[in-house]
């Protein structure tokens, strides 16, 4: 499934890539694609060697930052429409249930499983990277500095969707003991959370201590 830049050779194409952003240092990686995946580049980039790099970087990237968590998760993209009929048959009650238990437990899982750790930083990269650029589910935005934030997730999926996205972002905030505020509507949620004083970082194994004590 890795893309890479070409070289032609026989059946196989190797290639050199950047890990890094460019205009910044790059690492150089050598690779042998398969052929019909090497013609089906040429077809993509026009024979650019700058837009190869910028295709295949991006390709690399989202399977190591997607990819390859969606079987291990069961992590799927939906359209914005059928999600939206989805969550008006859901009252915002059982949306705001749903988010609780999610934000308990699955997100957790996921962040310890994807960051190695569960603080605040971690909660907001996997709803800016996983919900809103590889799912697709909503757009994110936050302003602010470490000691108050403002998150909001823009969507048109209706309150129950609100409500889901903020009873998830309350709970794994209180697992941190962060103080936050929640604003749900039709096409949004916002989080306003507040000073981080009182923020912990939870490694792995005290997770699993402190969920042994609470059962």
């Amino acid at each position: 499934m890795i893309l890479a830049e070409l070289g032609k050779s026989y059946n196989n194409a190797i290639l050199s890539i950047s890990q890094t952003p460019f205009l910044e240092r790059r690492t150089r990686r050598t690779f042998t694609i398969d052929p019909d995946v090497s013609e089906k580049i040429d077809k993509l980039v026009g024979g650019h060697n700058l837009e190869v790099n910028v295709l295949v970087n991006k390709a690399i990237r989202r399977y190591i930052e997607w990819g390859r968590y969606v079987d291990s998760f069961k992590l799927v993209t939906s359209d914005p429409r059928l999600m939206k009929t989805l969550w008006s048959h859901v009252t915002v009650e059982e949306a705001r249930e749903m988010g609780t238990q999610n934000g308990k437990d699955t997100v957790v899982e996921f962040i310890l499983y994807y960051f190695r750790k569960f603080d605040l930083d971690s909660v907001l990269k996997t709803f800016e990277m996983i919900g809103a650029e590889y799912a697709n589910a909503y757009i994110y935005s936050e302003f602010g500095d470490r000691d108050s934030r403002t998150i909001i997730l823009r969507h048109s999926m209706g309150l129950s969707a609100s409500a889901y996205y903020g009873a998830s972002f309350k709970a794994l905030c209180d697992r941190l003991g962060v103080r936050c505020e929640l604003e749900e509507s039709e096409d949004q949620m916002i989080c306003k959370i507040g000073s981080s004083s009182m923020l912990k970082t939870i490694a792995p194994k005290t997770f699993k201590e402190q969920l042994a004590k609470q059962q």
